[in-house]
């Protein structure tokens, strides 16, 4: 959908029938929300509900989502953690990233477009200016945002790493010498009990 001037939306909460935001993929979500949820003191409540997908290859990127569900009225179906597939609702509306505020309208750095054409609630609302200048607004700041964490995440993945590894190895240095031979021994034995691939070979000997 290119840019129009008559783009409206309105959600249509519990009475919406394709769940589409909430069963879309990807639920992303921005460093910029996390903030949020730090400024407004519940992001221990949002936290075990989001996840870091780590790139799976050159053209894979770092980017923060909200974890999957499995439906249970859809045995292949998955959707966000924080629907409530009882209420048909999102749990955490009033507090949702801003991936989901933005949602359906999406901003690619040119353009407005559609991320998803079978939300209900498009064409649905108020078509004033004042209505469209708010979600286009919204738009350009989930995109904003988006880029944003996009360069900034590896950086922190990194240094939450290094972070961890320092505090290994300087845990490592002040245990005990009785616990140290405690951890060379299971290590020792771990590797003696690890099957080599000469042990775990079904085929004849030639």
């Amino acid at each position: 959908m290119s840019e129009k001037s008559k783009y409206s939306f309105k959600c249509l909460e519990q009475k919406c029938e394709t769940k589409a935001c909430h069963i879309r993929p990807k639920v992303l979500v921005t460093l910029s929300d996390l903030a949020r949820w730090m400024n407004q003191g519940y992001i221990m409540n949002i936290l075990p509900g989001i996840t870091i997908h780590l790139p799976e290859d050159e053209q894979d990127t770092f980017y923060l989502e909200t974890a999957r569900k499995p439906l249970k009225d859809e045995k292949e179906g998955t959707a966000c953690v924080f629907y409530n597939e009882r209420a048909n609702a999102c749990e955490i509306r009033y507090g949702r990233p801003i991936s989901c505020q933005s949602f359906p309208l999406e901003y690619n750095g040119e353009k407005y477009v559609l991320s998803r054409k079978d939300c209900p609630g498009v064409g649905k609302g108020d078509v004033s200016k004042e209505a469209l200048q708010e979600a286009r607004r919204l738009a350009e700041q989930e995109y904003d945002e988006r880029m944003e964490t996009v360069a900034a995440l590896p950086a922190v993945y990194s240094i939450l790493m290094n972070q961890m590894i320092r505090q290994s190895a300087e845990a490592m240095q002040h245990l005990s010498e009785e616990d140290r031979e405690k951890m060379d021994e299971i290590l020792t034995k771990s590797r003696t009990e690890t099957p080599t691939e000469e042990d775990t070979s079904t085929g004849q000997p030639e």
